[in-house]
């Protein structure tokens, strides 16, 4: 019998503006590789993107990468170049194994993969199968909200995941023992990652995973604790409703969010009786803690 054929990838690097991190990894998720790895090192300019383009897109690929950088990139500023060489399944698989590591966050929470080690002085052990760039613990929202959520969650109160991910921030809720969470998010694949890691944690509390947004949350009755870790236009949209999704003296957590946006995300608030807010900030990145009046 033949050996079956090895199936080849194209790795490519590139590093692009950490204002457009963002917007250049869901482009490459939406249209070209399932994931990406951040190569990001600490008060850089540019964050080093990884992927892995499959045989079946080829080299399409790179003419739509290069015509949407164009789009989004200033006049004064150059087209990155893509740097790229063909690995065999296992090897590119291995090297991303490799690019995720242990993160610690807020003293004594510690995010990491199955295959990496435990790390000494850990309270909550959160185990993650990392399948897409957003949620591993590394981008400064997930960490705003992680420490959020270290520092005022308590055991039996009910969680609200608007936006889930990976199930990251509801993986430290369970483990500090919610009394339900419900995580939606409206990307399939996310759910499904976010189920797989709530299995990987053998979560004990009550809990839905649900593919939408606010409307799987109609008439529930109002959350102790809600996150929501998305994008400004999305947030502005659903903030009246994500206030009422929160009881009276309970937490609004707000991230996905720059500091340009304070000024729109404050009034909004305002507009909507709330005032009690402060931020945390982590490079141009805010984390908003609403305590719902």
């Amino acid at each position: 019998m033949p050996a079956p054929r090895q199936e080849y990838y194209t790795e490519v690097r590139l590093a692009v503006p950490r204002r457009h991190e963002d917007a250049v990894c869901n482009y490459i998720i939406e249209n070209i590789a399932q994931g990406v790895v951040l190569e990001d090192e600490e008060d850089a300019g540019t964050v080093g993107i990884l992927f892995y383009v499959p045989p079946t897109i080829g080299e399409e690929y790179r003419r739509g990468l290069e015509t949407y950088l164009r789009s989004i990139l200033a006049p004064d500023e150059s087209l990155p170049e893509l740097r790229t060489r063909v690995v065999p399944n296992v090897e590119w698989v291995e090297a991303y194994k490799r690019t995720v590591r242990p993160q610690r966050i807020a003293g004594d929470v510690v995010v990491r993969p199955p295959w990496s080690d435990p790390l000494p002085g850990t309270t909550y052990d959160i185990l993650l199968e990392p399948r897409m760039a957003f949620g591993t613990g590394a981008h400064e929202t997930t960490r705003g909200c992680l420490a959020a959520i270290r520092r005022h969650f308590r055991s039996g109160m009910r969680f609200l995941d608007v936006g889930c991910g990976s199930g990251i921030l509801s993986l430290l809720a369970a483990a500090m023992g919610a009394g339900y969470i419900k995580a939606v998010d409206c990307d399939p694949i996310a759910v499904d990652n976010c189920r797989e890691n709530f299995r990987l944690n053998g979560v004990r509390s009550p809990f839905d995973i649900l593919t939408g947004s606010l409307e799987q949350c109609r008439g529930d009755t109002p959350y102790d604790f809600v996150c929501a870790n998305i994008i400004k236009t999305t947030i502005l949209n659903m903030l009246p409703e994500l206030v009422r999704l929160v009881r009276t003296d309970g937490l609004l957590v707000l991230s996905g969010l720059l500091g340009d946006d304070e000024p729109e995300i404050a009034a909004a608030l305002v507009d909507l009786g709330q005032r009690r807010y402060s931020l945390e900030r982590d490079n141009e990145w805010t984390t908003w803690l609403v305590h719902r009046e």
